[in-house]
C-alpha cells in the first residue's frame, strides 16, 4: 500500500534532524510498498544514529579564538618556524644607486654673451685646462659697438670731471656761480654712471679690438663638454658653448626612497661602492634633499667622500651604504608576504599553533633582512619561514 506525506508519521518536524527530513522528501513522492519500507528502514536508522564530530569540532575551535585567528594542527607545526622579534644594530641601514657629481659651483658653463658665429674652438671634451685659458672665438658685430661705448664713455668721464675743476677753481677766484659748479658735479654724476654701465657690457667682450670675442676659462679644470662647432651662430640665453668642471670637486648623490628618508640625516657613515673598485670609498652623508622626485619618488642624498681617488669620474655609477649606530626591528625578507594590492603583511603567533595577519610598513630589503619601520613591536611572536602555508592568498615573499 501507498503511503501520501500528508499521513506519514515523518512529515514535517522541526525536531526531526535534517538528514531525516531530507530523506523523506527524496522518497515521499513515490508511493511505497511494504518491501520499500523494509529496504529502507535500516537508511533511515543510520540517519537517526548519525552525528557530524568533526564539523561541530572545528566550529568549536573557531568561535574560541578572535575573528581572522589561522589555528594549525599539532602535526603541522614543524613546518612553520616562528622567531621573537628584538631590536638589533643594523650594521648596513640601507643600499641605494648612486653616482658620481661635482659639487655646486665646480662646474663653469660659458654661453654667448652676444649674437655672432663661432669663429675657432681651441679645447676638446676632456682637456684640462687653466684659469684665463681660450676656449672659444666668436665674431660678434655688436662688440665693436660695446668696446666703442666704453671710449666715449670714458671720455665724457674726463670732460666731466675737467669742467667740475674749472668751475670750482672760478668760484674759488670769484669769478664763478655755485649754480655752475652744481651743473658740474651733476654732468660728472651721469657720467660716471655712463661709464658704469659701458664697462659692465664691454665686460663680456673682453679688451680685444674691432668684432672678435674671446670665451676664457674662469676655473682650472677638465672640459666637460663642448657644444661649439666653426661656423656655427650663437646667441645670449642658448645652451653652453663649453662646460668646465673641477674634477677635485666630487661629491657622491644618492636617490634614497621617499619611505626611508626619515632613516637617514646628515652625520651618517656611507661606503660607495663601485665597479671598478677593489674597497668602498668612506664618506659622510652631508645633505638631504628637501623635494621628492614626482616619478621615482626618491630624494637626492649627498655624500662627501674623505678622500678623492683620480680614478673617480663624473658620472660614474655605483651603490652606496649608509650604516646607524641605533637599533631598529629587523626579520628576514622570507617573513614578510605580499598581497592585497603590494600591502605586506607577517604573521604573528598569539599562542601556539594560533596565527593572525598583520600588516606592517616595511624599508628597503638589505642583506637579505628588511626593516620594519610600523606594525610590530619588540617581543612579538613572528613567522619567519613558512608563511605561505598559512596564507594562500599571498602573491609572493618580499
Amino acid at each position: 500500500t501507498s503511503v501520501s506525506r500528508g499521513t506519514s508519521p515523518w512529515a514535517f518536524n522541526p525536531t526531526i534532524s535534517f538528514g531525516k527530513q531530507v530523506a523523506w522528501e527524496m522518497l515521499s513522492p513515490w508511493a511505497m510498498t511494504l518491501s520499500s519500507w523494509i529496504l529502507l528502514f535500516p537508511i533511515l536508522f543510520l540517519l537517526a544514529c548519525s552525528k557530524t564530530p568533526i564539523v561541530q569540532e572545528t566550529l568549536n575551535v573557531a568561535s574560541s579564538y578572535p575573528q581572522g585567528s589561522i589555528v594549525i594542527p599539532e602535526a603541522s607545526r614543524a613546518f612553520i618556524e616562528v622567531q621573537e622579534v628584538s631590536s638589533e644594530k643594523t650594521a648596513a641601514l640601507l643600499r641605494a644607486p648612486a653616482r658620481i657629481t661635482f659639487r655646486d659651483g665646480a662646474v663653469s658653463k660659458l654661453g654667448a654673451p652676444l649674437p655672432g658665429r663661432v669663429q675657432a674652438v681651441h679645447v676638446r671634451s676632456g682637456d684640462s685646462v687653466k684659469a684665463g685659458e681660450p676656449l672659444v672665438t666668436l665674431d660678434c658685430p655688436d662688440a665693436a659697438s660695446s668696446r666703442a661705448s666704453l671710449s666715449v664713455a670714458r671720455a665724457a668721464q674726463r670732460e666731466a670731471q675737467a669742467a667740475l675743476q674749472r668751475e670750482t677753481h672760478m668760484l674759488e677766484q670769484g669769478v664763478g656761480t655755485e649754480k655752475d659748479r652744481l651743473a658740474a658735479e651733476r654732468a660728472l654724476a651721469e657720467a660716471d654712471a655712463e661709464l658704469v654701465r659701458a664697462q659692465a657690457a664691454a665686460r663680456f667682450v673682453g679688451n680685444r679690438l674691432g668684432t672678435t670675442v674671446v670665451l676664457r676659462a674662469p676655473i682650472a679644470g677638465v672640459v666637460v663638454s663642448r657644444n661649439a662647432t666653426v661656423g656655427a651662430a650663437v646667441d645670449p640665453g642658448g645652451e653652453p658653448l663649453v662646460e668646465v668642471g673641477d674634477p677635485s670637486e666630487l661629491w657622491v648623490q644618492a636617490d634614497i626612497f621617499e619611505r626611508d628618508l626619515h632613516l637617514v640625516q646628515p652625520g651618517l657613515r656611507a661606503f660607495l661602492e663601485l665597479p671598478t673598485a677593489y674597497e668602498p670609498l668612506a664618506g659622510t652623508v652631508a645633505f638631504v634633499g628637501a623635494t621628492i622626485e614626482s616619478d621615482a619618488r626618491t630624494a637626492p642624498v649627498r655624500i662627501n667622500l674623505d678622500a678623492t681617488s683620480h680614478e673617480l669620474r663624473p658620472g660614474m655609477f655605483g651603490r652606496v651604504r649608509i650604516e646607524t649606530p641605533r637599533k631598529a626591528l629587523a626579520l628576514p625578507t622570507e617573513a614578510v608576504l605580499i598581497k592585497d594590492g603590494g600591502k605586506s603583511f607577517v604573521h604573528i603567533q598569539t599562542e601556539p599553533g594560533v596565527f593572525v595577519a598583520r600588516q606592517v610598513a616595511v624599508s628597503q630589503p638589505v642583506e637579505g633582512k628588511v626593516l620594519i619601520t610600523s606594525g610590530i613591536a619588540p617581543g612579538d611572536q613572528v613567522v619567519v619561514r613558512g608563511s605561505l602555508l598559512l596564507d594562500g592568498a599571498a602573491a609572493q615573499l618580499l
